[in-house]
């Protein structure tokens, strides 16, 4: 199994146990994403994972829905336990790191690249999650340290995306997580 995937299983365990830990009257709480509540997050959460795995499968993922909560229903932490259990299932294909992908929309790419890239999603999410929740998360530094390297290496990309802010400025002494987040424009304190 690839260092990438390991990486990938680790975020993803980390955003499970966030999910886990909601309280049953906190899935409506605001989160830092704004608009989005703590329901909203497991969908968009669920959403990343279908694009990424449509892609390593050769197709082309269809557009996520407009309202992310609707994709999780009544039950957003069985929807997320759900779609983690096939995650993990697809994850631990011995063949998986090995395959092309010539579907994703940077180009021909590796499966070790793109999960590399997704990283930010179950990752920064997790804690999303968990500050809409009032759950504890400490974001894995070594995890948020890769998923800053790969930030960086498509920053002009991640920029454009809309999806983050600007880079908020850290101190010196910022673990991994909170210069990961300050990068993607969120305020870790």
């Amino acid at each position: 199994m690839s260092e990438a995937i390991l990486r990938y299983r680790r975020a993803m365990a980390g955003f499970d146990a966030v999910a886990g830990a909601v309280p049953a009257d906190r899935w409506t709480a605001a989160s830092p994403c704004r608009g989005w509540t703590a329901r909203d997050i497991v969908g968009h959460v669920l959403a990343s994972q279908d694009m990424l795995f449509a892609w390593i499968a050769g197709k082309r993922p269809t557009v996520p829905d407009e309202d992310p909560s609707a994709r999780v229903g009544e039950d957003p932490r069985g929807a997320w336990r759900t779609t983690y259990a096939e995650v993990d299932t697809a994850l631990a294909d011995p063949g998986l790191a090995a395959r092309p992908v010539t579907t994703y929309p940077g180009g021909p790419s590796t499966v070790d690249e793109i999960l590399d890239s997704g990283l930010v999603e179950p990752l920064v999410h997790a804690w999303d999650l968990a500050r809409a929740t009032g759950v504890e998360y400490a974001m894995d530094g070594a995890l948020a340290t890769e998923c800053l390297r790969a930030m960086k290496e498509h920053e002009q990309r991640v920029r454009l995306s809309g999806m983050f802010g600007s880079e908020n400025p850290v101190t010196a002494d910022a673990t991994p997580g909170d210069r990961l987040l300050a990068f993607l424009g969120r305020e870790p304190v």
